[in-house]
């Protein structure tokens, strides 16, 4: 039963055009800017090396797949919480919204298991959704500028060979989808309560923002605070690319996602089996 229900999920959610969304953006999106950064290489690494250009002798170009990789990982990571929402928010809501759950629930199977095939395709999309972003990008910067050292600011310029850099993505990539699910399945609780898949989009964003701006803003309130939140760790992903990689405060963001993701899905479960559904 729950294997059939899991396909029909699936089945749905491929047949929607808004699943495609984030995927046909990335696509269009993520060349453009491999082009600029390629087009602009000579000012991108003047403003890497700075004053520091005299101390180096570099053979080559320091501008290759894996900066671009990097610097566009970087400046789209904070959209990526708008795109994890689109599957999320419309999962459940949309089923208030066509009065198709009375049908649903009409026959003898569990809510939970109704609820569980949708969730398992929020995460299912969340996942592939990030896996895209990340090793798309990579290959498509790798494929138009080729592949090299890569330079990055840690207590000063470090540069990672190109033998030390594929499994660092890697790890980006699991530590900004681990803060990518807590977001989705804040969403999907969001969808539980709600017959519009607009107001979870609009709830979720805001958290996000208002999240975002507590990691930013320098009051000791909120440096108490902000390890706590899933929002503060957005741009963790960074830490992939530092030497020695903070393992310890991977860690830390890894359990507080796991523990916020862990509460939404309760709420939502809990909401769902306890909701009267009269349309």
């Amino acid at each position: 039963m729950l294997r059939s229900m899991l396909i029909n999920e699936a089945i749905k959610t491929l047949k929607k055009k808004r699943t495609y969304i984030s995927f046909t953006l990335l696509f269009f999106l993520v060349p453009l800017i491999v082009l600029a950064i390629g087009n602009g290489s000579g000012y991108l690494e003047m403003q890497i090396y700075g004053q520091l250009k005299d101390s180096f002798i570099v053979f080559g170009s320091l501008t290759n797949g894996f900066l671009s990789s990097y610097l566009i990982i970087a400046i789209l990571v904070g959209q990526m919480p708008f795109l994890a929402t689109i599957v999320a928010a419309e999962i459940v809501s949309g089923e208030y919204a066509k009065g198709t759950f009375r049908m649903y629930l009409s026959r003898p199977v569990s809510r939970y298991k109704v609820l569980f095939s949708k969730l398992i395709v929020v995460i299912a999309y969340t996942i592939i959704m990030m896996f895209f972003f990340v090793f798309y990008t990579l290959g498509i910067s790798c494929l138009f500028l080729g592949s090299g050292d890569l330079a990055v600011f840690h207590q000063g310029l470090l540069f990672l060979s190109d033998g030390d850099i594929l499994w660092r993505f890697f790890l980006a990539f699991a530590i900004s989808t681990g803060v990518m699910l807590s977001i989705s399945c804040l969403c999907f609780m969001l969808s539980t309560f709600f017959k519009n898949s607009v107001t979870p989009i609009i709830i979720t964003i805001s958290t996000v923002f208002i999240g975002s701006a507590i990691s930013f803003i320098p009051l000791e309130i909120f440096e108490l605070v902000n390890p706590f939140l899933f929002t503060g760790y957005i741009d963790l992903f960074l830490a992939a690319f530092h030497d020695p990689i903070p393992w310890d405060i991977i860690l830390n963001a890894s359990g507080t996602c796991m523990v916020w993701s862990l509460v939404f899905i309760y709420i939502s479960f809990y909401h769902f089996n306890a909701k009267e559904i009269l349309t």
